[in-house]
């Protein structure tokens, strides 16, 4: 995506306060000498306060900001379908005065609650032509439910074509970051559109909130949450599907995208009740290699050299590996530090100008302030370290692999390969590994890959949707 509509592996957060904070603020940031509009929206009902963040300019509205946290006059934020957070001091009536910081990028960011007459030439979001509309051809619960020790309480929409008997299912599992049930990334509506079009083709889908959004809550001990958990998240959603009359038990599968396509070989490798799994843009290669691919793309300038390139890639993997080392604040930023003073040794201010976005070990100190704000050291450091391969070998079910060729976030050639890879060694007989053209991170067809998902009329590519009811018919046995 361009500028400042980038996606990133990480989680939301904003909260409540006992003043009312609630309305519309808005400001502007430099960028490049470009002024750009910032519009945060924060409402509030019984269970708390909610935000989303248009940028006019950018044509997104309705972005999603899926937490609030307010401490006294302390708001901090994080926007993850941007991989980005806000920091600010309110003033407890019209003024926020803090900090945009997207993927090491720091510009001021001052707010001003918007008047009434500001507030009539705001812009409107608009559904995409893809949005499922009711009335709806087939069944539509929102359904609740608990875990095994109801330490999670689960909101989620279970959908089922029209009629008698029962249905093959699957549950979607979502990417990192806090996400709704729907999968809503400023007015697009992933999983509502993926579920909507394989329960229009004879397929029950359950589609669950993330813990912390919606009717999900975050459980106990939330600092030591990791992907394990969220994993023991979709055990209970199998659990909740075979309880149901209606749901085939032997046709139950699991649909993973990003993080997700890590959760469901995680699950499947260790049940044999299973029937299925279907990984969209899922890890063949560790998270740490996806993390630092990633953010060598933000901090390093283009158009190096291979050798000065590789000099900066060699700080930005060696500062991040202290979230692999350690799940510590204190010793995650130790690590940083030392890991930046070490690179430095041999590399004076002018060179790093040249080579990096970001400046000193400050924007790496960064992400521990916010893995620490959002309780995520444990997942980080559970991410950097997971190999995606064990689980994958384990998997003996049907395996549908699709990554998008113009997926700059995991990228199609190494993680099909390591995804293939692995299910060969597993010695898996039931396999399809697809690469697909112009096709993004979040299976829009585009005609490049830095175009940007809210400009996109399209939400989810027709012929993968086509691809993957198709392939579920033909595997759900």
């Amino acid at each position: 995506m361009k500028k400042l509509i980038v996606i990133l592996l990480i989680s939301h957060c904003f909260a409540a306060h006992a003043q009312d904070i609630a309305g519309s603020w808005q400001g502007s940031i430099n960028a490049g000498g470009t002024n750009i509009r910032f519009i945060f929206n924060i409402s509030k009902s019984a269970n708390g306060y909610s935000a989303s963040l248009d940028i006019p300019q950018q044509k997104a509205l309705g972005i999603q900001v899926s937490k609030i946290m307010l401490n006294r006059d302390s708001l901090l934020s994080e926007m993850a379908v941007l991989g980005a957070t806000y920091k600010g001091k309110w003033d407890g009536h019209d003024v926020i005065n803090g900090v945009f910081n997207q993927r090491g990028g720091v510009f001021d960011l001052n707010l001003k609650r918007m008047t009434d007459a500001e507030k009539i030439s705001m812009p409107v979001a608009v559904a995409k032509p893809q949005t499922p509309k009711a009335p709806f051809p087939y069944n539509v619960e929102d359904i609740t439910y608990e875990n095994a020790d109801q330490s999670v309480h689960y909101g989620a929409t279970f959908t089922k074509p029209n009629g008698e008997g029962k249905f093959p299912a699957v549950i979607i599992i979502t990417g990192s970051g806090t996400q709704d049930r729907d999968g809503t990334i400023g007015t697009h509506k992933t999983y509502a559109v993926l579920a909507d079009y394989l329960t229009k083709n004879g397929i029950a889908v359950l589609r669950v909130d993330d813990r912390g959004i919606g009717g999900t809550t975050l459980g106990n001990d939330i600092d030591k949450i990791t992907s394990e958990d969220f994993a023991k998240d979709v055990e209970t959603g199998i659990a909740y599907l075979q309880s149901r009359e209606d749901v085939d038990r032997k046709k139950i599968g699991l649909i993973g995208h990003s993080e997700g396509g890590m959760i469901a070989p995680l699950v499947a490798s260790r049940r044999n009740d299973v029937g299925f799994i279907v990984l969209l843009a899922g890890p063949g290669i560790s998270g740490g290699d996806i993390w630092n691919y990633q953010m060598e793309a933000g901090m390093i300038k283009p158009g190096l050299n291979e050798k000065d390139h590789e000099k900066a890639a060699q700080l930005v993997r060696d500062c991040f590996a202290a979230f692999k080392k350690s799940t510590e604040y204190n010793r995650v930023k130790a690590n940083i530090h030392i890991a930046y003073n070490i690179w430095k040794r041999n590399v004076p201010d002018t060179m790093e100008t040249r080579l990096l976005t970001v400046k000193g070990d400050k924007p790496f100190i960064d992400w521990a302030d916010q893995m620490k704000a959002y309780h995520a050291l444990y997942w980080t450091n559970y991410f950097f370290n997971y190999q995606p391969a064990p689980a994958l070998q384990k998997v003996k079910c049907p395996v549908l692999a699709l990554n998008g060729e113009s997926d700059v976030q995991v990228t199609s050639k190494e993680n099909l390969a390591g995804i293939e890879a692995a299910l060969q060694k597993g010695k898996n007989k039931n396999y399809l590994v697809k690469s697909l053209p112009n096709i993004n991170h979040m299976f829009q067809t585009c005609k490049t890959p830095q175009d940007d998902y809210e400009k996109l009329e399209e939400t989810f590519s027709p012929a993968v949707l086509q691809l993957i009811g198709d392939w579920i018919h033909g595997n759900a046995k």
